[in-house]
């Protein structure tokens, strides 16, 4: 019985003609909060702050799931050196000088604020407030969070070793430091060739 009461109390309201406003305001509301809910679900790159966007830290990755760079360089080059005629079974041992580097993106917000004083005297003194808010920008796959990349560079090899079965004469000694040098584009000096 209390339930109907309330529910005519409710009509009643809604029929008075001053009171058409505020369900129109009520309506409207339903609808803007649907619309914000809705796009949680189909949004993309998604921004914390509106600004511009700045490349500013340089972050080591390491993905512990897949081969690291390093170790696809060395079973290549090894799989490319067991392919050249004497050289025979190849062990291919490369040293990074640091880890695969990546720059995320920034959403970057300055905020300038100038105020002037005057003091008894007749001098003005002015002061000037700035500050500066940055955030990563990020990307959603698959309901994570991932940073966007806006570069990501690769180390530079300080040196190759290689030991080689054919590696017992001086021509395929050549043949395996000329090729190394010119597929990872290092100096020779940077290759040491040995007999396996």
């Amino acid at each position: 019985m209390v339930e109907r009461q309330n529910i005519e109390a409710i009509l009643n309201f809604l029929k008075n003609p001053r009171n058409k406003a505020i369900f129109n305001l009520i309506i409207i509301f339903a609808i803007g909060f649907l619309f914000l809910s809705l796009s949680k679900f189909t949004e993309s790159p998604r921004r914390s702050q509106s600004g511009d966007i700045q490349n500013i830290n340089v972050t080591p990755v390491q993905n512990a799931s897949e081969q690291s760079y390093e170790e696809k360089l060395e079973k290549h080059l090894a799989d490319v050196l067991k392919k050249v005629i004497d050289v025979g079974d190849v062990n291919v041992m490369i040293t990074l000088e640091n880890e695969v580097m990546v720059e995320p993106a920034y959403n970057t917000i300055n905020n300038q604020k100038t105020s002037e004083e005057k003091d008894g005297e007749g001098g003005i003194r002015s002061t000037i407030e700035t500050q500066s808010n940055r955030q990563v920008v990020l990307l959603q796959k698959g309901g994570d969070d991932e940073p966007l990349l806006v570069k990501k560079s690769t180390p530079a090899i300080k040196g190759v070793l290689i030991v080689a079965e054919g590696a017992s004469s001086s021509r395929i000694i050549d043949q395996i430091t000329r090729a190394t040098s010119t597929v990872l584009d290092i100096p020779v000096y940077k290759i040491k060739v040995l007999q396996k």
